[in-house]
Parts: C-alpha cells; structure tokens; sequence
C-alpha cells in the first residue's frame, strides 16, 4: 500500500492529504482491506503526518458499517449516499446509515444528494410539487435536506456549469433547514418516484469495469428511466443509436454476475437488463 500512497502523493502534487479515505467499503470490500492491514498503514501514515484525517466511504447495509465503526474507532468522518429518495430505500439505507455513524459520533460526508442528477430532473408532476412552494430550484430542496441532518460536514455537490454553482452557492451561503412544508413536499416527491418504479442507478459506472460483453449498464437504465417514468420519446433513439453502437445490448447479458457484485446500490442487474431488452429491443424486430 505505502508505494501505491506515495504515488497518489505525487499525482495530486502534494506532501500530505487533509482526508484520506479507505474507498467504497462493504462487507466484503472491507475484509480485503483488512487482509492487507490497510486501516493500520494508514494510521501510520496519519502518525507521520502524511495523512491529516482518516475516513472511510461507504456502500453497503447499516450492520456492515456498525461492525467496521466497531472495529476501527480511529475512523474520523464517514461519507454515505444520503438523499431523500434513499432515506428510507431497504437497499441503500441512508437513515440507518446516517443513525450508524451518529451512534458512533463521525462527522458525516454526503455523496449522491441528488442521486445522480434525478432529484434534479424530476418527472413533470413531482416537478410540480417543489414549483407550488416557490422557493428554489429542485437542486436546493435535494442538497438543503442533506445538509440539515445534524453531524452533517459536507454536502458533495457534482456540477456541470457556472450557473449549478451559482445556484447552489446562492442557498449555502444563508444555509436554512428545510421548514415542515418543505420536508412534506420532498417526501411526496419521493412518493412519487417510488410509484414509478425508476430504476435507482446513480451511473458511478462500477458495474462496467468488468463486464465482458462491454454492456454501458448504466446508460441502458438511464434510457429506460427516461422511457418510462420521464416519457421521454428520445429514448429510443439513444439505446440504439448511441448506447449499443460500439456496446454491448441489454440482450448480450450472459449472467456472469459480476456487475451485481459491484453495484454500490445493490440492484438485480441482470433482471432488470432483461426487463431493458424487452422493452427496446423487441420493439425493433
């Protein structure tokens, strides 16, 4: 680990890291890390001031995060998907996450606030639902739920433009915590997708890596979300003309599993690959 460190070293040009953290950790994940004693070279690492604050990230079922918390209580901050779709989602389990690492007092590091840009573009008649308040983008409701949970240190925000940074400049800066109204509206919000039935891929893209058929998986879904909960007549175009072309189809699937194992979010790939085969590829024959 200490030659693969120091090399990160060199890439971002620095002599030592402020937060290093041990990346997507799981069960399984968790127990190569300690194989390996990873955890113990890195508290070394902080002991030589090469490291200012150790943490970790995180994806996998609250009891997983209790027993590594348990066991590593040098752990400073802890980064967690947390967003008002996956506060209560079995799979993700944001709120039983979040109730992990205050039982553990970490400060708390939000990834996914908008859940891959879908609390953003929101179907029509949840869209409706945030405009009726009149007080924000849909951004600004997503990342002002994150950032009210007490512990929270920061909210991880991707952006693409200037104008998504100034827009969630504008409602940090004079952060307020969503007023009851609000945590209503979200809530019938994430009622709304949930009676949509989207599929709830965030496109981190780990299930890519090994595929053997070179599936672009989390494209297929966007396509399918796009289809069935946005109506988005484009779609599929997009699934045959830009996402299958030099890839592999939803139909190519040979079960292998392997992108399952790499889901942060714990879907039935293959199912649903199957569930997307139908539905655009049958059409075309």
């Amino acid at each position: 680990m200490r030659p693969f460190f120091e090399s990160q070293l060199k890439a971002c040009g620095v002599d030592y890291f402020d937060f290093y953290l041990m990346h997507a950790q799981s069960e399984e994940i968790f127990k190569y890390f300690k194989k390996c004693h990873a955890y113990e070279i890195a508290l070394q690492l902080k002991e030589e001031g090469k490291i200012r604050h150790f943490g970790i990230s995180f994806h996998d079922k609250a009891e997983a995060l209790d027993q590594i918390l348990t066991e590593y209580p040098q752990i400073e901050v802890v980064q967690i998907q947390f967003n008002y779709l996956d506060y209560e989602d079995p799979a993700v389990q944001s709120r039983k996450c979040y109730e992990v690492c205050r039982k553990h007092n970490k400060p708390v590091l939000i990834m996914e606030p908008v859940k891959g840009g879908n609390l953003v573009n929101l179907p029509e008649d949840a869209k409706k639902v945030l405009d009726d308040l009149h007080g924000g983008s849909p951004a600004s409701y997503a990342l002002r739920f994150a950032a009210g949970f007490e512990g929270v240190l920061m909210v991880l925000s991707g952006m693409s433009n200037m104008e998504q940074m100034e827009d969630n400049i504008s409602f940090m800066k004079d952060f307020q915590p969503l007023n009851e109204k609000e945590m209503e509206a979200v809530h019938k919000v994430a009622d709304i997708f949930h009676q949509k039935h989207a599929i709830a891929c965030t496109a981190c893209r780990y299930c890519t890596a090994g595929c053997p058929k070179q599936i672009s998986i989390p494209d297929l879904f966007a396509c399918m979300n796009a289809k069935k909960v946005f109506n988005d007549w484009n779609a599929n175009y997009y699934y045959s003309n830009v996402h299958t072309v030099h890839n592999g189809k939803a139909s190519d699937c040979i079960k292998c599993g392997k992108c399952e194992k790499a889901c942060p979010q714990h879907l039935p790939i293959r199912d649903l690959l199957e569930d997307v085969a139908k539905e655009f590829e049958t059409e075309q024959k």
